[in-house]
């Protein structure tokens, strides 16, 4: 039986330059277990399945909490194709199909195409010139007759209907390119941002003064966050400055600044080499180094790879601690799993990662099972009072629910707390 495989290529994340070949359905997610585990905190344990289907590769959500994006858009289940982008989690997977590629390669050359006159062979299918000229010109008269046919028409009628005027739409479009670049001896360091017309914001850091950390980071605005950033242009007073402001570059050093931006028909470049920034030109850019820093959760990189190493340390030595005295307080695992995350966090532009950066991820996911282990079993118990309508001991329970889960944004402690306000109510009642 003839088996159609397709190829995964990492191009962010993790296992950035490895490739998996999907030959069977295959599991992908954070969980050991998976078939393609990927040691990633923001993928689910089990983050999305991919499946073949009479020789086509799917890819089907498995209600993970980041969700499974194909090209940007989130899917629930969504065909791939040759040259797709999947993202989950922080990764990024180019999507390779062998059949498609050998297709391409047998295709006709651009220029070459069948009339229908032959049997498909150069010498045959060419159409000869006496017979293909009379053909043309028909069609053509034929053409020049219906135009004209619609003119007449259309004066007839040009009395009686109203001309409209309408006014041509101004795409309002955001579009942004800002580069960044300082040099000395120690090395080069090199920041990028983009914003795509399809609203994804992008940043690449090339930081070669230490350790040569590279960073890579992509997200899809919502229209909140894209508002919020097309009035800080607007308002910015950027369009209003020069195309150029250049200065002498002190020996050893080299600072530059490239920003373009485009919103609706206005669109201009600015450059800052060697000389201090016009006050429009750097509240703009540093107010787009602060948003991309808070949305794509790059702020470590202000940071050396030495400190966060030690961050990160501190981080795991509270998470093992409150992990031991998990009996002693409800929100104790709670605290456990946040120090652990802050630990995976710090290191995230760390390459290559340290040795304990293993401990932290086994320290996080023991964590975050026996919390749900717990979770599951204090909700029993709440559930089990309600329905027995003992609802002093129902308040106990959903409190310690709520102290199990103190994150008031975690959808588990809002459904306690809801219950909560209901129980309570019920015994004001009574």
């Amino acid at each position: 039986m003839d088996t159609h495989a397709y190829t995964l290529i990492a191009t962010e994340g993790p296992v950035k330059g490895q490739s998996f070949t999907i030959d069977r359905s295959l599991k992908l997610g954070r969980s050991s277990q998976s078939d393609i585990a990927i040691p990633d905190l923001e993928l689910s344990r089990s983050h999305c399945c991919l499946e073949l289907r009479d020789g086509e590769l799917w890819v089907i959500d498995l209600a993970s909490a980041n969700q499974t994006f194909v090209n940007g858009e989130a899917v629930e289940e969504r065909r791939l194709s040759d040259r797709d982008l999947l993202s989950v989690g922080s990764n990024t997977f180019l999507v390779s199909d062998a059949a498609a590629k050998k297709d391409e390669a047998v295709a006709p050359e651009d220029g070459e195409i069948d009339l229908g006159f032959g049997n498909g062979s150069h010498e045959t299918a060419a159409p000869k010139k006496g017979t293909l000229r009379p053909l043309l010109w028909s069609v053509v008269a034929i053409l020049i007759l219906i135009a004209g046919a619609t003119y007449i028409l259309g004066r007839k009628d040009e009395r009686d209907v109203k001309p409209v005027q309408r006014t041509p739409e101004v795409p309002k479009t955001l579009q942004i390119r800002y580069e960044k670049v300082e040099a000395d001896t120690n090395g080069v360091f090199r920041y990028e941002l983009c914003l795509s017309a399809d609203h994804m914001l992008s940043v690449k850091i090339d930081d070669l003064r230490e350790k040569n950390r590279n960073i890579r980071k992509e997200k899809k605005l919502g229209d909140a966050q894209l508002a919020e950033l097309t009035q800080e242009v607007a308002s910015s007073g950027f369009f209003s400055l020069e195309k150029a402001y250049t200065g002498f570059a002190k020996p050893g050093t080299m600072n530059s600044y490239s920003l373009f931006a485009s919103l609706g028909p206005k669109a201009h470049l600015c450059t800052v080499a060697e000389k201090e920034e016009p006050p429009a030109f750097r509240t703009l850019r540093e107010k787009l180094e602060t948003f991309s820093k808070n949305e794509l959760g790059i702020w470590a990189i202000q940071f050396s790879s030495d400190k966060l190493t030690e961050l990160a340390k501190e981080a795991q030595r509270i998470g093992a601690k409150k992990y031991a005295e998990r009996d002693v307080n409800y929100g104790n695992l709670s605290e456990s799993i946040r120090s652990y995350r802050d630990a995976i966090f710090y290191l995230d532009t760390v390459n290559p990662k340290p040795d304990f950066y293993v401990e932290i991820i086994e320290g996080f996911e023991t964590a975050e099972q026996e919390l749900d282990k717990r979770y599951k079993e204090q909700r029993f118990l709440a559930d089990r009072a309600i329905n027995l309508q003992e609802w002093p001991a129902a308040v106990r329970e959903l409190r310690v629910l709520c102290e199990l889960i103190p994150d008031r944004d975690d959808k588990r402690h809002k459904e306690a707390a809801q219950k909560l306000l209901d129980v309570e109510g019920r015994l004001k009642k009574r």
